[in-house]
């Protein structure tokens, strides 16, 4: 019987030894937030350069850009202006744009393919253009890359061996000019737009 009480006391103080050193369950930590990354500048700012575009009188010869051969023929046969950013010269049959019927839209204007390539630049570029012989606007377009923005077309351009399918459109036949410029560059590139109907463009 005295064994039996024995036991029974040293039962009930390792139960309290083990209720004392057990303690209570840490409380969890609170999360830390994580921290917020402040957004990056956008990607391809430059400061816009100043629309200059030659100017030429009414009714004068629209002193189009030369066009010259281009390296790769498989890519394009000619292009036009000194570059890196290039529109390819095929589309301006003896430096014209020839304007159909079928290219005529609802509001009066014209709207033709015209493909851009370029050769070693990455980078921003914006394209503008222009009719400069009298009124009547013009703009331009890449089909697939970039957005309308600085009364032109602005674009970033990641591949310094660009292949840009593109529009060019003009109000009626003229004397335009497109303005190019990139981080490096800015250049201005000359050509008429013409009914298909006329057998040959203005000449210098």
């Amino acid at each position: 019987m005295v064994r039996l009480a024995r036991m029974l006391v040293m039962v009930v103080l390792a139960s309290t030894v083990a209720a004392c050193d057990g303690g209570a369950p840490p409380a969890p930590r609170a999360s830390t937030p994580a921290a917020t990354m402040s957004p990056s500048a956008a990607a391809g700012e430059f400061p816009v350069p100043p629309l200059r575009l030659p100017t030429v009188a009414p009714g004068a010869p629209c002193p189009v850009t030369e066009p010259h051969r281009w390296s790769n023929p498989d890519q394009a046969g000619r292009v036009l202006g000194p570059g890196p950013l290039y529109p390819v010269a095929d589309y301006f049959p003896d430096g014209a744009l020839r304007l159909r019927d079928e290219d005529r839209q609802p509001d009066g204007t014209y709207v033709k393919k015209v493909r851009w390539i370029g050769s070693g630049y990455t980078g921003p570029v914006l394209v503008r253009a222009g009719r400069i012989d009298g009124p009547g606007t013009a703009t331009a377009q890449f089909s697939y890359t970039g957005e309308s923005r600085d009364d032109g077309h602005h674009a970033v351009l990641t591949d310094p061996a660009s292949d840009l399918p593109g529009t060019t459109t003009v109000g009626g036949p003229g004397c335009y000019a497109y303005q190019v410029d990139g981080t490096s560059f800015s250049l201005n590139i000359v050509f008429q737009a013409i009914p298909e109907a006329t057998a040959t463009p203005s000449t210098r």
